[in-house]
């Protein structure tokens, strides 16, 4: 199997070991509450998403797998179980964030996990085309992609920056299901909600932000700002994908990585709990208060029951997805 070397990053400036492609930013609400509610900080296993993320990298890879780039790394949800699938690999782990950089190497030294062949450098999706052709094997984006403005110019950048054979493993939400949690938000903010069942004010407005959030993402007809810019339809990405000059695609179905790291990868249709989602989107994206969350679970939720199976069953639109394309 080839050995590769870290490429040679020596001409960007560094703040300590973080090399510096692209200008530092800090993310919007602060990198260690993102990391304590969405970032994976209270993950029971903090190795399956990134063993499901390399498992579909594996399978699909055309080529030896001996290197690696992830883009959007965050507080490290994918990053940790990468390199305890990838021991020895060279790696280069990006975000736009040197926070972000710093919590991930703390997680490693905490997991006892050895990155003495990763590198580590604040890099947007939207300048991954400074990177030298060529120069991995695989790309790993982690819900990352729909922060980027010109997703399809980083698409091609990464086409551009990986080696034949080798393969772009995305994963993303995706905007039919998410639009069909707007529409149940609607029911809620509608005259159609029971006086009966009062929501506080705060919740109301959180509930109203989450739904205008969604709407404002599907929306392909406006510039975006703020962090949040896309939700993405399957076969969006997957034209972007041969656009950009990927042969294949492989789309996994409202299966997250983590999801993948014992499931049957010939099976690329998930079984979710559509209510589950929107649950769980409400409580850590939007932060609804315990007593609006009960309500919701008590008296909203059974009317969406029937509907919930139709996802139980693996037959729902997809909320999200995981898909791999292959150069």
């Amino acid at each position: 199997m080839p050995d590769h070397a870290p490429i040679d990053l020596s001409a960007h400036d560094r703040d300590g070991d973080i090399h510096l492609i692209s200008p530092p930013q800090q993310f919007e609400g602060g990198e260690e509450a993102y990391d304590a509610h969405i970032g994976g900080a209270a993950n029971p296993d903090l190795l399956r998403p990134g063993r499901g993320a390399w498992r579909i990298a594996t399978r699909h890879a055309q080529r030896p797998l001996t290197s690696w780039l992830e883009i959007g790394a965050g507080g490290g949800t994918c990053t940790l179980g990468l390199i305890a699938a990838t021991p020895g690999m060279q790696a280069l782990v990006t975000d736009t964030s040197p926070q972000f950089l710093r919590i991930i190497q703390r997680k490693l030294a905490a997991a006892g996990l050895n990155a003495a062949n990763v590198t580590y450098a604040t890099l947007a999706g939207e300048h991954m085309s400074a990177l030298p052709a060529e120069s991995f094997d695989a790309i790993i984006i982690a819900s990352a992609l729909h922060h980027v403005w010109d997703w399809r110019a980083s698409m091609q950048a990464a086409a551009r920056v990986l080696r034949q054979g080798g393969v772009l493993v995305l994963q993303e939400p995706c905007r039919e299901g998410n639009l069909m949690m707007g529409m149940v938000l609607d029911f809620i903010l509608s005259p159609l909600w029971p006086a009966t069942l009062p929501l506080a004010p705060a919740d109301l407005d959180r509930i109203r932000l989450c739904r205008d959030s969604i709407y404002y993402l599907a929306n392909t007809s406006i510039l975006k700002i703020g962090e949040d810019k896309h939700s993405f339809l399957p076969n969006e990405l997957v034209e972007a994908g041969g656009d950009a000059g990927f042969r294949l695609s492989f789309f996994y179905s409202n299966l997250h990585f983590q999801d993948l790291a014992d499931a049957d990868p010939a099976y690329r249709r998930g079984r979710v709990s559509f209510l589950s989602y929107l649950d769980s989107f409400l409580e850590f994206h939007h932060r609804l208060s315990p007593a609006g969350l009960a309500t919701l679970r008590d008296h909203l939720f059974p009317i969406f029951a029937s509907f919930d199976r139709v996802f139980i069953e693996g037959d729902g639109a997809a909320l999200l997805g995981s898909i791999v394309f292959c150069k």
